[in-house]
């Protein structure tokens, strides 16, 4: 019988340990994933003031010297959309999430090889609205908005035309490492977490036992990426020392990361502290039932 106890208890130990691995890598794919979503890159955009960086920088052409503005904006002109409006739709608020779905695109082009990327269809009508709303102010400029409009359709195909290809971009990073991790899904994890916790409930014989060990895996992930997350100047040195090329592109990109971390790993701690909570109470509340009987 104790053989018994003892095994469970083991079965318990090491499934714990398994889904701390499990939420450790929950974590990373999740913060991963919606990194590159496009609200966030939108944020990311407007954060590092990606506007005023070399387009090298960026996209590693062979062209330096001109900013991501100059670029974009010389596109509009060639695009034959007149001057000032173009000024508008740079200065716009929308020009955030406009270029968020652009390098959102992008990124997935780049890394999943597919056709080049193109704005979706709601980016395309925001910039359509801004140059119309634009139009409307310059009562000076004549040019109709069915003109103007397949203008700015032209200049959304110009954008695309900036973009390289991922060998380019990317150089000797590891593409296929990288696809293989963003296009994982989760729902496996989820799944494997769900077993383990059921070979913990075999192990001990009981239901709410489990939640101890579990409730430890989420503290323990939890606290590793607050710590991680506090730790901005270390980790940003760290990586940057081996992307010196791409300091000013990778710096607010891994800051975002971090922060990122750090909000996930106070939310899984704190659910952690809750279901130990849990568990130390009906744990009380057994074992004085079991006393007055």
């Amino acid at each position: 019988m104790n053989f018994l106890k003892l095994l469970g208890k083991a079965l318990a130990v090491c499934s714990s340990l398994l889904i701390l691995l499990l939420i450790i890598a929950t974590i990373l794919l999740h913060s991963g994933k919606s990194l590159i979503n496009r609200d966030n890159l939108s944020d990311y955009i407007k954060s590092a003031e990606i506007m005023n960086m070399d387009v090298n920088l960026i996209f590693n052409l062979e062209e330096s010297g001109i900013t991501l503005e100059e670029k974009i904006y010389n596109l509009g002109i060639d695009s034959n959309i007149p001057q000032e409006i173009v000024d508008d739709i740079l200065k716009s608020e929308e020009i955030n999430f406009i270029l968020g779905d652009f390098f959102s695109k992008t990124i997935d082009y780049l890394v999943n090889g597919e056709n080049k990327p193109q704005l979706s269809l709601d980016a395309v009508n925001k910039m359509i609205d801004i140059a119309n709303e634009s139009l409307d102010n310059h009562i000076n400029i004549m040019l109709e908005k069915e003109e103007l409009k397949e203008y700015v359709f032209n200049y959304c195909n110009k954008l695309i035309e900036i973009v390289p290809d991922s060998q380019q971009m990317f150089g000797n990073l590891p593409i296929s490492s990288i696809r293989s991790f963003l296009n994982f899904k989760s729902i496996y994890l989820y799944i494997a977490i769900a077993f383990l916790f059921l070979v913990m409930v075999v192990g001990t014989w009981s239901i709410y036992k489990p939640l101890k060990y579990f409730s430890i895996a989420m503290i323990i992930s939890g606290v590793l990426f607050v710590l991680l997350g506090s730790m901005n100047s270390l980790i940003s040195n760290l990586i940057i020392s081996n992307i010196e090329s791409m300091k000013a592109l990778a710096a607010p990109f891994i800051t975002i990361l971090l922060t990122i971390w750090f909000k996930i790993g106070v939310l899984v701690s704190f659910s952690g502290v809750f279901l130990l909570i849990i568990y130390v109470v009906v744990n009380r509340i057994i074992i004085n039932n079991f006393k007055i009987r």
